[in-house]
């Protein structure tokens, strides 16, 4: 597994994890799995660690 695959698997691990705290519910019940990849894509693109770029992400919904 290539370095990519796993920073975006924990990408989307914390990100699951953060709408179940916030939420009440995983990512999928909120975003397609599509719409999470793109989230990542983007957050690549930032400058701003992951847990910002989430919180920041999952308080917008």
């Amino acid at each position: 597994m290539s370095k990519l695959d796993k920073s975006r698997i924990e990408f989307i691990e914390q990100l699951h994890h953060r709408f179940l705290i916030k939420k009440g519910h995983g990512a999928f019940a909120f975003i397609s799995p599509s719409k999470a990849i793109k989230l990542f894509n983007a957050y690549l693109d930032s400058d701003e660690p992951a847990d910002l770029f989430i919180n920041r992400f999952v308080r917008s919904i």
